[in-house]
């Protein structure tokens, strides 16, 4: 039932309105439920979903993938550290050898007159010395490998963002600072004017021959005559729009208004404007601001 649509948590509720041929006691939802359907698509929960998550998920991946790269580098330092240390630790004792290995031959306990120590302290320092640049060499070069790295992906994700950002929720058009949306259902001119209202947006008002060209192509493209946001239903010939401001800029058809049998609502035509019946069932369309992309 509807009232029962109506309970379901809203993310289940917003696939379940784009799913054009699920069907309910041989009906689809639009033609069963089209309030509902209009309700449930323009729910804040339905207008907000966005491939945001499985970009902020990759994003966490990389940032991890380029932690584990960093760690596994500091092993591999600890590592040759470790290793050079044990290399002092085996010059000392190779020293120590000698020297017991030359007085046991003398047999007076006097040291050695050659002592190879020196010789074989000098070569492990100069070693060490050689490891130890090295490791200094390499533990620069991966830091700036990881920030140029680090740089690269927020670039990345920068631009990403910046291509996923959306000025219109989903299924609304964007326009000059503007977001529309084409109802696909039909209805009179109050029941719109109340549609709109409902979003958070209002029956269209048309302010330039941009936005009429704009319009235009929608209903090219669907072939249907559609309410706008003008009428004179509160004063004959005195044509305003629902925000109460009055007519300024107008593209009639030839030959119109012409108040045929009381017609006080404008409808939108490929050719212009006409002035119609305002209980006949029409498509309509839908104005509200556009929302600005976050600062990245």
């Amino acid at each position: 039932s509807e009232r029962g649509l109506s309970r379901l948590p809203s993310s289940i509720a917003c696939a379940l309105s784009y799913s054009e041929e699920e069907t309910f006691g041989g009906q689809t939802l639009a033609e069963r439920h089209p309030g509902l359907l209009r309700s449930l698509r323009s729910s804040p929960g339905c207008l907000t979903q966005n491939p945001l998550l499985p970009l902020l998920l990759f994003i966490s991946l990389a940032f991890f993938m380029l932690q584990l790269t960093t760690l596994v580098q500091v092993s591999r330092i600890q590592f040759l550290q470790r290793d050079l240390g044990d290399h002092d630790v085996e010059n000392n004792s190779l020293d120590e050898g000698l020297d017991a290995g030359f007085r046991s031959q003398r047999g007076d306990g006097a040291p050695r007159e050659h002592n190879l120590g020196p010789a074989i302290t000098t070569r492990g320092e100069g070693e060490r010395a050689g490891v130890g640049e090295w490791i200094g060499a390499l533990q620069e070069g991966q830091m700036q490998s990881n920030l140029e790295e680090i740089l690269q992906h927020l670039t990345w994700m920068n631009a990403t963002l910046a291509g996923l950002c959306r000025p219109c929720p989903w299924n609304w058009e964007f326009f000059q600072g503007s977001c529309y949306l084409f109802s696909w259902t039909q209805s009179d001119w109050k029941s719109a004017v109340s549609s709109c209202k409902d979003i958070g947006a209002q029956l269209v008002i048309i302010k330039s021959p941009e936005e009429q060209k704009f319009l235009k192509i929608w209903y090219v493209r669907y072939n249907k005559p559609t309410w706008i946001g003008l009428s004179d239903h509160h004063n004959e010939g005195s044509w305003k729009w629902v925000d109460n401001s009055p007519l300024q800029l107008s593209f009639w058809k030839k030959g119109e208004p012409n108040n045929h049998e009381d017609e006080d609502c404008v409808e939108l035509y490929n050719d212009g404007w006409n002035d119609g019946k305002c209980s006949t069932q029409n498509s309509w369309i839908c104005e509200k601001p556009s929302s600005p992309c976050p600062a990245l």
